[in-house]
């Protein structure tokens, strides 16, 4: 049945793809300028690559204001990045609908994110800004081949300048709205001894939150961060090369800013066990119903001492030994060392009574090995590799509020804490075969075998009282620890075929997976609840697997360049991630198997000498198909026909000008401007109908629908300003988000007693200088 479904998804959208393959030639003749990517672990034009691919690189991440992954949102067709409730650190980035929302780091991402290469390791941490990008790469789709676990959705690589030789930098500051400053520099050094290269990058960035908190000195949504990149290239002799990088962020900031926008939760809708509103509503929703508000709010008031901050630290180490065996293969050593500390202080319902409110630490450290060898013999090119990762983290936990006794005049805390471990292993390979001149197949395989571990320590609930400013030591009273093994075969397939040397259709098959792991912040099951099946924080879940299924058609020719992709995913052993009702633990279950299918076109093309338009589009339809879980009356139903999918929006687009409008005496006058759209989508997993026969207790579609929103920004420059010195200027005006267009973009429903929701951010403009040489 799968293999027909496949099929005739495949024949029906094949003659359209050729179609748009063939029509490239109709373009016009100013050319483009080369896209290369290293998304199969070599250097190869996008256009050679079967695999559906978003790649920004250059200037363009300058005009976009491109830095880090936050920026992607809309950007990327069927990419869809936003930062978790209460902190903007943390990703719930999806491709293709398929990701990960679970903030905690006994959970792993869906979409694996590689600086240079390497793995960034959790969704926690991960929206920090980058220093010195070359250039970022989007691969969609299962990656587990080459990339491994945690890549069911596909990846995105931030790859990094490297060091030039010759003498030359950048150095620019940026002013805007709301106090908003920015310093940074980057310089390449001249060559030393003819052999050692190095570039020096840092940035500074300072801005003023724009929502008011009453009861804090900052405002929600401030900036305040500083990061700094080391780039070494070692040339030891004509065929071997060490490089090595360190990148180090610091960040300290105010929390996303939020609201009261709900002050009943899916609770009102649903009679079950756990939920008490009857309860709740006398004396925390009473006390809560003056601070609720409709809309973007106009001020936001936090638990008075208790000030909504995120914090983040990391440090990261990146060796690479790379030596010629003979003209035609390279073995290459990638090794890295990172490090984060995390620390946020959040409010969880955005008004001064003290409802619920907690406090993270988290020390978590990454080490990774891997060895390559890329070559190519006769008619076939190949990469295999063996690869080691390791990682180790702790989380401390301090959960304060009255949420935990119903009353706003006793206020309890506990203390919920866990630790991590994972050691994985791979091999794997792969390799293009020609079969004649236009015709190559791609096969690939990874084993990859890893060890979870997973550990907890809590106080017995939120049972020990809360008094301001007293010192608290916590009484553990649970403990427990897990260990468990997971292996996984990957493999991939692909054929193209050439349709000329600069233009190719192909299809390819594709596997992934997600890791195992410990619910480590459930609930301690009863004995009873035991006996039902129900899982602790040290049962392990286990791997989600995909696979997808896509034909597409990709090319250049001259002045334009194009790439449509149609695809269908399956995924199964879902990792589906929920919150108890009337609980703050989050668990996750495999609970699910569902569907994605969808297209992806991005075109771009020189109208004359001096304007290009590039666009993207995405369109994305996922659906359950089963869905096991406990149903109203406690019977187990499949609720896959009631249930929205989480972070999948439909509709993604992006348009992008960019022209020269004059040469002048002065320099010569840029244009750019950009609208990103990404369409309304569900930040849960949520019921369509709360009274359907098989409806689950927990949210609710319609109050968890984000809406849609389109921005458009745009960038005035002024280049090749005649200054003096070795270099020029450039001077720019720029306005992201030029419509002051605000909307939710995540929210929570706090164990279905009322709702918070998360802002976009507003209108910002600003002016900034650079002077390159």
């Amino acid at each position: 049945m799968k293999s027909q479904q496949v099929t005739k998804f495949t024949l029906r959208t094949l003659p359209f793809l050729i179609s748009v393959a063939f029509a490239g030639n109709a373009f016009a003749q100013q050319a483009l300028e080369e896209v290369v990517v290293s998304a199969q672990k070599r250097t190869e034009r996008i256009q050679d690559v079967p695999i559906s691919i978003t790649a920004i690189s250059g200037q363009a991440l300058e005009d976009r204001k491109i830095e880090g992954a936050a920026d992607l949102q809309g950007a990327v067709p069927n990419l869809n990045v936003v930062a978790a409730p209460v902190s903007g650190l943390i990703s719930t980035s999806s491709i293709r609908g398929l990701g990960s929302g679970q903030p905690s780091i006994w959970a792993d991402p869906g979409v694996g994110i590689y600086v240079d290469g390497v793995f960034v390791g959790k969704n926690q941490g991960s929206l920090l800004d980058m220093v010195d990008l070359e250039r970022v790469e989007v691969l969609r789709g299962p990656q587990g081949t080459l990339f491994g676990r945690n890549t069911t959705g596909g990846a995105v690589n931030f790859v990094t300048r490297q060091p030039s030789g010759e003498f030359s930098g950048n150095v620019g500051f940026e002013v805007g709205n709301y106090g908003r400053r920015v310093e940074k520099v980057s310089i390449d050094l001249p060559k030393i001894d003819n052999t050692l290269s190095l570039t020096i990058a840092a940035r500074k960035e300072k801005q003023d939150g724009w929502l008011a908190n009453p009861n804090a000195s900052e405002k929600w949504g401030n900036r305040d961060r500083e990061a700094f990149k080391l780039n070494a290239k070692f040339d030891i002799s004509k065929d071997t090369k060490f490089f090595y990088s360190l990148d180090r962020s610091d960040i300290n900031e105010s929390t996303t800013p939020m609201s009261l926008t709900k002050k009943t939760g899916y609770c009102s809708y649903v009679t079950v066990p756990g939920c008490y509103p009857a309860y709740f509503n006398p004396g925390l929703g009473a006390a809560m119903t003056p601070y609720l508000q409709s809309g973007v709010p106009a001020s936001t008031s936090s638990t008075p001492g208790l000030i909504p901050n995120q914090n983040l630290k990391v440090t990261g180490h990146t060796w690479i030994a790379e030596t010629a065996v003979d003209a035609s293969n390279t073995i290459k050593y990638i090794g890295s060392y990172r490090d984060m500390t995390y620390h946020d202080v959040a409010d969880y319902d955005g008004t001064p009574v003290n409802v619920f409110a907690g406090i993270r630490d988290t020390n978590y450290q990454t080490h990774s090995h891997e060895v390559q060898l890329i070559g190519s013999a006769k008619d076939i090119n190949y990469v295999g590799g063996l690869y080691y990762f390791k990682d180790n983290g702790r989380t401390v936990q301090n959960q304060i509020g009255g949420f935990y006794s119903f009353s706003p005049l006793s206020i309890k805390r506990g203390q919920s804490n866990f630790n991590v471990g994972t050691e994985a292993k791979a091999v794997y390979g792969q390799a293009d075969f020609k079969i004649n001149e236009n015709m190559t197949i791609t096969p690939g395989l990874r084993y990859t075998e890893e060890t979870k571990t997973g550990s907890y320590d809590r106080t017995n609930g939120a049972n020990q009282n809360y008094v301001d400013g007293a010192p608290y030591t916590p009484v553990i009273a649970l403990t427990g620890t897990g260990e468990a093994k997971f292996t996984a075969y990957t493999p991939t397939v692909a054929l193209s075929y050439k349709l000329d040397p600069n233009n190719m259709v192909f299809g390819r098959i594709a596997k992934g997976f997600k890791s195992g792991g410990f619910p480590l912040e459930a609930a301690i099951p009863t004995s009873a609840q035991q006996a039902q099946g129900v899982k602790g924080p040290t049962d392990p879940f286990q791997p989600e697997k995909s696979t997808s299924y896509e034909v597409g058609a990709k090319g250049a020719n001259g002045a334009a360049s194009y790439a449509a992709t149609v695809f269908l995913a399956k995924l199964d052993d879902q990792h589906v991630s929920t919150l108890p009702v009337g609980s703050t633990s989050p668990i996750i279950s495999n609970a699910g198997a569902s569907t994605y299918k969808g297209i992806e076109l991005e075109g771009a093309m020189r109208v004359t000498n001096d304007t290009k338009l590039t666009a993207g589009y995405g369109y994305l339809h996922a659906e359950y198909d089963t869905f096991m879980t406990a149903g109203l009356t406690g019977a187990t139903v499949n609720a896959a026909s009631n249930l929205v999918v989480a972070y999948a929006p439909k509709h993604t687009f992006n348009l992008n000008a960019d022209t020269k409008l004059a040469n002048t005496e002065f320099g010569k006058l840029k244009g750019m401007v950009e609208y990103r759209y990404v369409a309304s989508y569900y930040n849960y997993t949520a019921n369509k109908s709360m009274t359907a026969a098989n409806a689950m207790p927990g949210n609710y579609a319609e109050d968890s629908k984000m809406p849609s929103l389109g921005t458009i920004n745009a960038r005035l420059s002024l280049a090749e300003i005649p200054v003096g010195g070795p270099g020029k200027a450039e001077a720019s005006l720029w306005v992201k988000n030029l419509t002051d267009k605000q909307v939710m973009q995540n929210m929570m429903d706090v164990s279905g007693y009322y709702q918070v929701g998360y802002w976009s951010a507003p209108r910002t403009i600003g002016a900034s200088f650079n002077y390159k040489w």
